[in-house]
């Protein structure tokens, strides 16, 4: 990471990493996703650690409210580096945590989750305005501690299979409310109508305008955990958006100041 990107992190709380994990690296991250998903071909139903994809509502709305799924489609995937241990191998080779996260946060980062962020072509569901922080394990201490998030593409991320989007200097705006439903726990009843974890229009920054992140395959956005993001609906007929991240927790970055509410555009 060099200075200009150490300075878009800090001003706009996002940066793009041309070429991150290609060659072997890019082809071993494919593997492992192959292998996520032979465990779920047959799964009909969706759980805390996988998300099948349901056409028209999403695949979480799906997940919450108990509706039927497409078999073995999946939307998203929990702890990936745990169901498949090769993806935390790949990270761990790669160097993030004391490498990039570290000299970004100004600390090493400490891996405490990795997902699978698949969307489908024509049926992909978009994913709201939200920030990470807002959830962030039990016992986290917000004050102290931040997150860091690398994202890698496993192919191209366009803006019409749903790359991500972010409002750039949203991470200086501390924690802003979200809406929606909370994820049912185990054994709970489903919910009628679900409605996703978001930052509503009204509490959208209004100093900057989004930014779509297209990405090549490889290629990856390192992120605060305050930011600003969301992406689209997968619109393409052919075109499956597949990528997978890497969250660090790490020493509260200098930038990562809080306003109060009453500030907040």
């Amino acid at each position: 990471m060099v200075d200009s990107d150490s300075r878009d992190l800090r001003e706009n709380g996002f940066v793009r990493l041309p070429g991150l994990a290609s060659g072997d690296a890019l082809a071993r991250l494919r593997r492992a996703v192959g292998r996520l998903e032979e465990l779920t071909r047959e799964r009909t139903v969706s759980t805390g650690d996988f998300v099948l994809e349901a056409p028209g509502i999403g695949g979480w709305a799906a997940w919450q409210q108990g509706a039927g799924a497409l078999t073995g489609v999946l939307r998203s995937a929990d702890r990936i580096h745990v169901h498949v241990p090769e993806f935390d191998a790949v990270q761990r080779e790669l160097g993030l945590a004391d490498g990039l996260v570290a000299r970004a946060a100004g600390g090493p980062g400490e891996l405490i989750n990795a997902f699978l962020w698949a969307k489908p072509p024509v049926v992909g569901s978009a994913k709201p305005w939200h920030q990470d922080m807002a959830f962030a394990p039990p016992g986290f201490a917000a004050r102290e501690q931040g997150i860091v998030t690398i994202w890698i593409a496993l192919e191209p991320a366009t803006e019409r299979n749903g790359c991500l989007e972010f409002f750039p200097g949203s991470h200086l705006l501390g924690l802003l409310p979200h809406t929606g439903d909370r994820e049912r726990l185990p054994g709970e009843p489903p919910l009628q109508a679900a409605v996703e974890p978001h930052v509503a229009d009204e509490h959208l920054p209004r100093t900057a305008d989004p930014v779509a992140m297209p990405l090549d395959a490889g290629s990856a956005v390192l992120f605060d955990g305050l930011v600003l993001h969301r992406s689209a609906p997968n619109t393409t007929a052919t075109e499956p958006r597949t990528a997978v991240s890497f969250v660090y927790k790490v020493p509260q970055p200098s930038w990562a100041r809080r306003v109060p509410a009453a500030a907040r555009p």
